[in-house]
């Protein structure tokens, strides 16, 4: 049955490709010629350093490139592999049929080797058949670099699928759209781990251990078996028979493993997920509440707090936050530092943390108000028949939009001031300048959303074309670089004069033009401090909040003439009816 199913798929993958717009098949030729330029590359490099690099110095950049392998599978391909088991289009037809639910299985799990396996595969055994081929490797050599990383790439496929059988007989089936949210975190914990093992295991940096050749994890550590036993093919050793058996045991006993949990985590999880929750609610009695009616702008930003709050998936945009600070702290300790090494004389401190704020607020900011018009994309007709002008509902997402992240990232900046021993009025001072700093950020944000929304409901996070996001993130740090020279004006101290005129005059470049027109603002700071502090203020308030107000107007109008909403659909063939415009439009 499995050849059957696998014979299925075939057919399914050649109808996917032959139905395909022009437009998908550029992506893929180009996707192939940047991977094809990379391998290149790679090779090359491989090619003109193979000779110098000993067996030792192989065998322990090996051991943490499949350690890489394992880690990028399970943090990467955990939404493939999601997708596989409970959100395939086909698995509703296949539970009806008399096939197996192991047959279902082993389909999926073969079909999951395309993606980050199949890339991770081919980064990986064209270089080390290059180094094969310049230090004249025995023949053995070819055939265990394929056993040894098959291996490796199976070990880390079968432990992403772990994850997936095993939360999803944890958390509830109402709580689904959490699934996914507990499944990265945990991931990712667990990767970062992964990758912490080498500076928990040496006391040297990881560099220096590389270079030295000293081994990078103990012998027991299973990616120093599979390095082992290619160093060991590479001369013809008989000493690879062992660590390649061990290798290729532990990654059957993976499988095993896994496919021990089928029945009740692929079939019975799927079930429960496209059931939903299982026992109904008792119906109370429903008291009769008067609700007081609010501003539209207070109402729509109260909308879109409620489609947050109960949407676990939409937090995910602050993931890269929490392990920036909590994994950055964690690296600093492991790494023999202590925290009171980032103390520090605040007049050095509190300005270098505003610039990281203000580049951090840029990544969430636009991002934020950006999502906010794709979030619409199931009830744009609600919006349409409301009695609400395109100002409204422009302003209502704006100042919700802009809030959030600001009141999170605040909390966690008093947090940082207060062990950094910031005084009030940098407190007061650092808060209040960001504040209006981000409000053209998100007023960016929004208005880039009229022009680009999309809508992807099994991906809540990518709500903006590619080329829109680009954009984005593009035009949230140009505007960054004007509101620098408020940020100049009003934050660097005139202490700073002497070493940005060292910069300016040693550096050259975008660099160097950033140092001097630091050292202009500042020594004219140092000569007209009041009249200085006034105009930049001024400009900051000119600057943001016009921007902010531009962009909101235009947002409004795209709005007041109705937007459109690209609604992504599981399947990338053509559409069965070619004028038919994907999405919606507001008005």
């Amino acid at each position: 049955m499995i050849k059957v199913l696998l014979r299925n798929q075939r057919k399914i993958l050649i109808n996917t490709v032959g139905s395909q717009s022009k437009k998908n098949y550029i992506r893929y030729i180009f996707t192939f010629a940047v991977i094809s330029v990379l391998l290149y590359f790679l090779s090359k490099a491989v090619w003109s350093v193979g000779e110098s690099i000993t067996p030792p110095v192989l065998a322990g950049m090996l051991s943490y490139g499949f350690l890489m392998i394992i880690g990028f599978i399970i943090l990467l391909g955990l939404p493939q592999v999601f997708k596989h088991l409970y959100a395939a289009t086909d698995l509703g037809f296949l539970f009806t049929l008399p096939i197996p639910t192991r047959h279902i299985f082993w389909v999926k799990y073969l079909q999951s080797f395309i993606g980050i396996p199949l890339l991770s595969f081919l980064f990986f055994v064209v270089p080390l058949f290059i180094y094969g081929i310049l230090i004249g490797a025995n023949l053995v050599y070819y055939p265990v670099v394929i056993l040894a990383l098959l291996s490796i790439i199976i070990i880390g496929l079968s432990v992403a699928y772990l994850f997936n059988l095993v939360l999803i007989q944890i958390v509830p089936a109402s709580k689904a759209n959490e699934f996914m949210t507990a499944m990265s975190v945990l991931s990712g914990i667990f990767v970062y781990l992964m990758f912490m093992i080498p500076n928990m295991t040496n006391e040297r940096p990881l560099n220096e251990v590389l270079l030295s050749g000293l081994p990078l994890f103990p012998e027991w550590v299973p990616v120093s078996w599979a390095s082992d036993a290619i160093i060991s093919a590479a001369t013809g050793s008989l000493d690879l028979f062992l660590p390649l058996v061990m290798i290729l045991l532990l990654a059957i006993i993976i499988v095993v493993f896994t496919a021990s949990l089928v029945e009740k985590g692929f079939r019975t999880g799927w079930i429960r997920l496209s059931e939903g929750g299982g026992k109904k609610k008792k119906k109370s009695k429903t008291k009769i509440t008067e609700h007081k009616l609010h501003h539209p702008v207070v109402s729509i930003g109260k909308k879109e707090w409620y489609a947050i709050k109960r949407d676990m998936r939409e937090w995910l945009v602050f993931l890269p936050l929490i392990f920036f600070f909590v994994f950055g702290i964690m690296g600093l300790l492991t790494s023999g530092a202590n925290l009171s090494d980032l103390q520090g004389p605040n007049q050095v401190s509190w300005p270098i943390a505003q610039g990281v704020f203000l580049f951090i607020f840029a990544i969430f900011n636009g991002q934020m108000a950006a999502s906010s018009i794709s979030r619409e994309a199931s009830s744009l007709w609600i919006l349409r028949i409301l009695p609400l002008s395109g100002i409204h509902i422009a302003l209502g997402k704006l100042w919700i939009s802009w809030l959030i992240p600001f009141v999170l990232l605040t909390a966690v900046e008093i947090g940082i001031g207060i062990f950094l021993g910031w005084t009030a009025i940098q407190f007061v001072t650092g808060i209040l300048m960001k504040a209006i700093i981000t409000a053209g950020i998100s007023g960016i944000g929004l208005w880039l959303g009229t022009i680009g929304a999309k809508y992807n409901p099994s991906n809540p996070q990518n709500r903006l074309k590619f080329g829109t996001s680009i954009i984005l993130l593009v035009l949230s740090y140009v505007y960054l670089f004007l509101a620098f020279i408020p940020y100049v004006l009003l934050i660097v101290p005139e202490e700073a004069i002497s070493f940005t005129a060292e910069i300016s005059s040693h550096a050259g470049g975008f660099i160097g033009v950033i140092a001097s027109i630091v050292f202009t603002l500042l020594t004219w700071k140092a000569s007209y401090p009041i009249l200085i502090v006034i105009c930049g203020i001024v400009v900051m308030l000119v600057t943001s909040l016009g921007i902010a107000g531009l962009c909101t107007i235009a947002s409004a109008r795209r709005i007041d003439r109705g937007i459109e909403i690209e609604m992504v659909q599981e399947s990338s063939s053509k559409p069965l009816f070619k004028n038919k415009k994907p999405g919606g439009s507001l008005y």
